[in-house]
């Protein structure tokens, strides 16, 4: 069994092998960035998936929104082509628009609120690495 390494996070308090303290600390963010589903899977495996599938799930709001504002845009420039009035752009985009202000706002306060446990979580994993006599990190490509 690999050692383990068990100390304090603002998660609460864990036990993990090394390779995973490992890789929280040093390579989750990239791998998030590069596929969300190994990054969950990962991270469940580790005991965190809540974490990581709030990241997710905050990731998928995202892009959800992204589609709609393109959408609504894509409407409103239907709208101007066909000379309508203005009052018809307010009567119909407004409201959408109105809402996906709001769907955003709520998304980027919780991805803001996920990122900062994360990285805590990984600050944490990297401060327990270095409790180690002689620990040092494994060594990356420089770009």
């Amino acid at each position: 069994m690999p050692t383990r390494l068990e100390f304090s996070t603002p998660e609460g308090r864990i036990s993990l092998p090394i390779d995973d303290v490992q890789f929280m600390a040093y390579d989750a963010g990239e791998l998030a960035m590069h596929s969300t589903r190994d990054f969950v899977e990962r991270m469940q495996s580790m005991g965190l998936g809540e974490l990581a599938e709030s990241y997710a799930r905050f990731q998928a709001q995202n892009a959800v929104s992204l589609m709609e504002l393109r959408e609504a845009r894509e409407d409103a420039e239907a709208l101007l082509t066909r000379k309508e009035e203005c009052d018809v752009i307010a009567d119909r985009l407004m409201p959408r628009l109105e809402a996906l202000r709001e769907t955003v706002a709520q998304t980027q306060a919780g991805m803001r609120e996920n990122m900062e446990r994360l990285a805590a979580l990984s600050a944490a994993c990297d401060y327990a690495l270095h409790q180690i006599p002689g620990y040092r990190p494994p060594v990356r490509g420089v770009c």
